[in-house]
């Protein structure tokens, strides 16, 4: 089964093309997404094109799975970063709303 690469650093081109998936890969690693959101996330990666079979289990799985089969899935879907960078990208995120 073929992961999708979320290590793309954020601002690259294939953030741009898919970017609620890989946010939501890099916020997870910095421990900043809700388990129950990754359906919808993977659903909306689906209708721009992105297509796995882990993706697609993963927007079957109902808002208030164990979220613990649905991290997992979201692990198969996705090949996640490391999480020191993504810690600091959520840093990043987390300032750049406050200064705004």
């Amino acid at each position: 089964m073929a992961a999708i690469d979320g290590t793309s650093k954020p601002g690259s081109p294939v953030r741009s093309a898919y970017p609620p998936l890989l946010e939501a890969a890099w916020l997870y690693q910095a421990d900043q997404v809700c388990p129950e959101n990754l359906p919808m996330t993977a659903a909306q990666a689906l209708g721009m094109g992105m297509d796995t079979p882990a993706l697609c289990e993963l927007v079957g799985l109902p808002r208030h799975a164990d979220p613990r089969d649905t991290r997992a899935t979201f692990e198969l879907a996705i090949i996640l970063p490391d999480h020191h960078t993504a810690r600091r990208y959520a840093v990043a995120v987390l300032v750049s709303c406050v200064g705004s």
